[in-house]
């Protein structure tokens, strides 16, 4: 019998609506992060990690949600999109203002990606049709990019089905926990930035 706080369901079936959870909260249980502060307290007793129990989660959770979308692109046909890296260039393009490029500086920005490391996703999605780079009219030494018209048209149709698995994901925590855990992620997230 498949235990139903650990049985994936990553999609729906023919008889569903909408997809269910990828997995069954079970919080009596505990998660590996309750495992690790229970070996910080016996071998370091008295040891103040109280801090990992949010940021552990917090790294954690985004390792493994990566992970899934990551193995959600490559299933998907089409163009490749090889990793959430490039997905997030990509959908930083779509959001732009119609007509208008970006310059790899403003990338880097929005992305928080080294130069050599957005280098290497521009070589990889231009390559592969994604995106083309152009010289700026207002200073030749300077390149824009912009989605190609296949690479807009094929974004659009891979979209809804990058945020359905993000719906899936958070299909656990109801209205009231996502409203928390936002507010609570927003003010991190606000003091992060502003160190950068």
């Amino acid at each position: 019998m498949n235990d139903p706080c650990v049985s994936p369901n990553l999609s729906p079936s023919a008889e569903e609506s909408a997809p269910r959870p990828a997995v069954q909260p079970c919080p009596d249980r505990g998660d590996s992060v309750d495992a690790m502060l229970r070996q910080w307290e016996e071998r370091r007793p008295g040891v103040d990690v109280s801090s990992s129990e949010v940021l552990a989660r917090l790294l954690r959770a985004a390792r493994l949600a990566e992970e899934l979308f990551e193995e959600r692109l490559r299933r998907q046909p089409g163009r490749t999109i090889t990793n959430v890296g490039d997905f997030d260039l990509l959908q930083t393009l779509r959001r732009a203002a119609p007509g208008h490029a970006l310059t790899p500086g403003q990338l880097m920005r929005h992305l928080v990606v080294s130069s050599a490391g957005l280098s290497g996703r521009l070589n990889r999605l231009e390559r592969d049709g994604w995106i083309v780079r152009t010289a700026s009219p207002d200073d030749r030494r300077r390149s824009l990019v912009s989605l190609t018209v296949q690479g807009r048209e094929e974004f659009d149709r891979r979209l809804e089905g990058h945020l359905a698995v993000e719906r899936e994901l958070l299909s656990v925590l109801d209205a009231r926990e996502r409203v928390v855990v936002v507010g609570a992620l927003r003010k991190l997230l606000l003091v992060l930035e502003a160190s950068e």
